[in-house]
């Protein structure tokens, strides 16, 4: 921006050392020698100076030198960048400097009575001056940074608003064209191993059913994924209990020989979109397809406080090996699938956590703790595909 080009020039002779960071410090530290002026200034002129004076010249004095240490200080845990620091430090220096010229021009017409009017009359300029001038320039370079902020997020936004298109045109593209391809290619393969009895077509048409199945689910995996990052939108919520009643109607039918139990709270009211049914997808599919009890078992349970829901899984398989449980989340290069690090991704996405709570020759209990909206808004409905 045109006017923020001013805090690049040389800096002032004096300072040119001077890093911008250390500019307040600067301030800071005149405004503390300021100060000490002021102590050496009541013992100099100890005997002249009463009660009443050495009162009136804190207040006019001591406390805009103390209101400059703590001004240092709430610009420096502000979100000011430091590239606006030299213009405070400029135009508090240059306010002491303007405001003490101006006084000195009318001491030397008007001078006070005593040497000790005029030490203090000149001190007080200066410190106001520079009080003055620290105010201007932290007012300038408050008014520099909501600009600078504002633009920013105004570039930000665009650039959102640009992923999103894009985002939602993948999606389409892996609905409308990839995914119908894959599903017409399987399709295809499965009417051609019903009609021909050749071992060995037949079994390179498995071949083609069974990576068309497998692609199907990495496309449903990468839209999920895609649809996480368009959402969820601020305020937006969901009930957890009704996901979990779909989902878990579904694997019912999937899975005949399972059993799946489910303790699920009336109010289960969490932040997000429907997108979170896809956290729970993996972990149970996994409870089924990796136990080899004779009756698979899996109970999902909540507890729900006033800022999150807690989920478990709990199975009743083999449980989980030590070797595996270190890499469990992580992306597994040797299929196609993405696992347990596609929930564990899409949990980051939504504020939410998935961790393995416990495993054993008995079951595993994995846990998902999503945050509840803070104002329980109403449900907001959400598209489903």
């Amino acid at each position: 921006m045109s006017h923020d080009t001013s805090d690049r020039v040389t800096p002032w002779p004096p300072v040119r050392w001077l890093q911008q960071e250390h500019r307040l410090h600067l301030v800071g530290g005149l405004s503390g020698l300021s100060l000490c002026v002021l102590f050496g200034w009541w013992l100099a002129f100890l005997g002249t100076v009463g009660v009443t004076l050495v009162f009136v010249s804190f207040v006019s004095v001591g406390i805009p030198a103390l209101g400059l240490i703590w001004g240092c200080y709430r610009v420096e845990q502000s979100d000011i960048e430091t590239d606006r620091y030299p213009r405070i430090f400029r135009w508090s220096v240059w306010g002491a400097i303007g405001f003490l010229a101006l006084n000195l021009l009318t001491m030397v017409f008007f001078p006070w009575y005593t040497l000790v009017g005029n030490v203090y009359w000149a001190h007080f300029s200066v410190n106001l001056g520079a009080v003055g001038g620290f105010a201007v320039g932290y007012v300038e370079a408050r008014a520099i940074q909501r600009e600078v902020n504002a633009t920013a997020a105004a570039v930000r936004n665009e650039q959102l608003e640009d992923e999103r298109e894009l985002l939602t045109y993948l999606n389409d593209l892996l609905r409308h064209e990839v995914l119908n391809s894959s599903q017409i290619i399987g399709g295809h393969a499965s009417l051609l191993r019903t009609e021909y009895e050749d071992d060995r077509l037949c079994e390179h048409l498995e071949t083609i059913e069974r990576e068309s199945d497998e692609l199907i689910d990495v496309i449903a995996d990468v839209r999920a994924m895609l649809d996480a990052n368009q959402g969820p939108e601020t305020g937006s919520v969901v009930d957890l209990t009704a996901i979990f009643e779909d989902q878990l109607s579904d694997y019912r039918d999937r899975f005949d020989g399972a059993v799946f139990d489910a303790d699920l709270p009336d109010d289960g009211t969490i932040s997000g979109n429907q997108g979170v049914r896809w956290i729970f997808s993996n972990l149970l599919e996994n409870a089924i397809e990796h136990n080899d009890s004779e009756t698979p078992r899996v109970r999902v349970t909540a507890e729900t406080t006033r800022e999150t829901v807690t989920v478990s899984i709990t199975d009743n398989g083999p449980g989980i090996s030590e070797g595996t449980r270190e890499t469990l989340f992580e992306r597994k290069t040797n299929t196609h699938g993405l696992g347990l690090y596609f929930s564990r991704i899409l949990a980051n996405r939504y504020g939410a956590t998935v961790d393995l709570a416990e495993t054993g020759p008995n079951g595993s209990t994995f846990v998902v703790t999503l945050p509840r909206p803070p104002d329980g808004p109403e449900e907001t409905p959400d598209s489903d595909d």
